[in-house]
């Protein structure tokens, strides 16, 4: 409830003060107004104006009058009262329509997408001119309200409301429209034939058929604890290589710590998505994160500038509960869609399975923090590993402990493009729990470890460590010693 009452604050602020400015400064030309006309007509002047007969108003409607100096101010006055009231409505309503909206959206993953799609776009435009209009009610406001009061005007620090404003306006919508429709996603690894991979390609490819599910046409394997499939175009750094259509992507370190029928059940996880088209769905929701994100991201970039971000403060409120609302939906339609994934990984393995390696995912990702964090500092030394593959899965038998689990259940597996239900509630979808599970669910067993699919998967892990390391020095997350760039 603080949350909301906070928001519709943020949203009502600028409106409201500049309408209580207007009302103020109304009330002092008013003043003003009864004070002339009692000088020039005594008590018969004061109750012509009580009787509505000789006010401000109809004085200041003559048109040989109406360009005089203080006739000018008060309509901008009455101007600037008008303008308040029709922000604030404007605001507030566009916040119900966003909270309605999700609420009507969130029963279907289509509606979620032919509601928000254009949502974001119109968002966007009402923001545009709600932003122009607060920052107009702000500036105006300032002015007046010192002109009246002090006497004098801080116009740099009210200029530069205006010009933040204005600012502030292009670089949200320029933001919000300039994300391109056609989805892609990074990765730094290696993509693989099936002539260079086909044991596991066609392991893959078996699991496909078993599922009725669409095979991948691109397997990419790297370094960075996740799996994950989509339909976006891919581009695998370095080099910078695309892929179209469906990519599966695997985790090498993972895979050394997941036995062959724990990885079953993950792929099959993974291309239940495909069978159920949640992939296309996720083309197509994206854009609406990334525009959103992008339009905030300008909207942030004007924290610093002090006084010229006042005007856009609701602005990045508004844009704020638009995302919140949206991701509150999708989570709402996407818990369904993982559960049904989990369905299509036990079908080709076993519930046991597939709970084992959601828990081992969820205790070990962590690790891959400081791993990478041990490569910076080793290339900081002039050093590099050889294997940190290797080192993940050695490190992650040393550190397996049953109390790992208790925090790993109420934790969700993290994706590209969607969040996952908390693990413990897809355990119990499965009829599973942490408890009957504790002894079991850590052992990494190098025997029936699923990189034993690859063909050379030592090489590989070699060749993706270099690759990693390579990056880390072109990103600047690195730098090698003086002596060893000389060189």
């Amino acid at each position: 409830m603080k949350r909301i009452l906070l928001l519709i604050g943020l949203v009502a602020v600028i409106p409201i003060c500049g309408y209580l400015v207007s009302v103020y400064v109304e009330y002092d030309y008013q003043k003003q107004w009864s004070n002339l006309v009692a000088k020039e007509f005594g008590e018969k002047g004061l109750e012509a104006v009580a009787s509505g007969q000789l006010t401000l108003q109809r004085f200041c409607a003559d048109p040989e009058v109406a360009n005089e100096a203080a006739c000018q101010t008060y309509k901008n006055v009455l101007l600037l009262r008008n303008a308040s009231i029709v922000a604030l409505v404007a605001g507030l309503a566009l916040l119900l329509v966003i909270f309605l909206a999700a609420r009507l959206s969130a029963a279907s993953r289509v509606l979620l997408v032919n509601v928000f799609s254009p949502g974001i776009k119109a968002v966007l435009v009402i923001l545009f001119g709600l932003i122009l209009v607060q920052g107009a009610i702000a500036t105006y406001g300032a002015y007046i309200f010192e002109t009246t009061t002090l006497h004098r005007v801080h116009f740099v620090l009210i200029g530069g409301i205006g010009i933040g404003a204005l600012a502030g306006a292009f670089a949200m919508i320029k933001a919000g429209f300039t994300i391109s429709k056609r989805v892609s996603t990074s990765v730094i690894g290696k993509a693989f034939s099936t002539a260079e991979e086909p044991q596991l390609w066609s392991f893959v490819r078996e699991i496909a058929t078993r599922l009725g599910a669409t095979p991948p046409k691109n397997i990419v394997i790297g370094l960075e604890p996740n799996f994950y499939v989509v339909s976006a175009e891919v581009i695998v750094y370095p080099g910078a290589a695309k892929h179209q259509d469906e990519t599966l992507y695997l985790s090498l370190p993972l895979m050394r710590i997941l036995s062959r029928e724990e990885m079953t059940a993950v792929i099959g996880h993974e291309l239940g998505h495909f069978r159920g088209e949640d992939t296309k769905f996720s083309l197509k929701f994206y854009p609406i994160y990334a525009g959103t994100a992008q339009a905030l991201i300008a909207l942030e970039s004007r924290g610093n500038d002090g006084a010229k971000f006042l005007a856009l403060i609701p602005a990045f409120a508004v844009l704020s509960f638009f995302m919140e609302q949206f991701a509150q939906a999708e989570r709402t339609i996407g818990r369904g869609r993982e559960l049904e994934a989990d369905k299509a990984g036990t079908s080709v393995s076993s519930g046991k399975a597939l709970a084992t390696s959601l828990l081992k995912i969820g205790a070990f990702t962590p690790l891959w923090d400081s791993i990478r964090s041990a490569m910076v500092e080793a290339l900081n030394k002039g050093k590099a590993y050889t294997n940190v593959s290797a080192l993940y899965a050695e490190i992650a038998a040393q550190n397996g402990k049953p109390e790992l689990l208790d925090k790993v259940a109420s934790t969700a597996i993290s994706h590209p493009t969607d969040t996952h239900p908390p693990t413990n509630l897809r355990l119990q979808a499965l009829g599973l729990s942490v408890a009957e599970l504790r002894d079991s669910a850590l052992v990494i067993d190098t025997a029936t470890s699923s990189a034993n699919l690859l063909s050379n998967a030592t090489q590989i892990e070699e060749e993706l460590t270099e690759i990693e390391h390579r990056v880390l020095l072109e990103r600047g997350m690195a730098w090698l010693p003086e002596d060893e760039q000389q060189q």
